[in-house]
């Protein structure tokens, strides 16, 4: 019953966990907490700058938004849970810069799992409570 509770929270509050990433992007991090990567050609970073300064002159994948306005959640397996952007350069993005890049960084993670688990849990207590 609760790998089925916590399955249904994750696809309930999947905008809430794709925006971490968008937000984590925003700032040129990359998922282990380093950067994303840096840009070759300094024209173009300074181009990415005078759209984006909070990355820092880093890579941020966003220059149109759809990367991540395109950025879903779907059941991949029995308990498991696959995060892709819909956008046409998503397979390019993640060759080019690792798909990891399109995971939770590691807090981001805790802050999840404690949201499901303390929702979870609430389900569980409503539905005793019922019977």
């Amino acid at each position: 019953m609760i790998p089925q509770v916590l399955g249904t929270l994750i696809i309930f509050n999947s905008e809430q966990i794709v925006d971490g990433i968008r937000r984590r992007w925003a700032f040129g991090k990359d998922v282990n907490g380093g950067i994303i990567g840096k840009y070759r050609n300094k024209d173009y970073e300074a181009f990415k700058v005078s759209f984006n300064s909070r990355a820092g002159g880093n890579v941020d994948l966003t220059l149109t938004g759809d990367l991540g306005q395109g950025l879903t959640i779907r059941k991949a397996g029995d308990k498991k849970y696959e995060i892709f952007s819909t956008d046409y350069k998503y397979e390019r993005i993640a060759i080019k810069y690792g798909i990891e890049q399109f995971n939770l960084d590691s807090q981001q993670q805790e802050e999840l799992f404690d949201m499901l688990y303390f929702m979870a849990f609430e389900n569980y207590l409503d539905n005793v409570w019922l019977v």
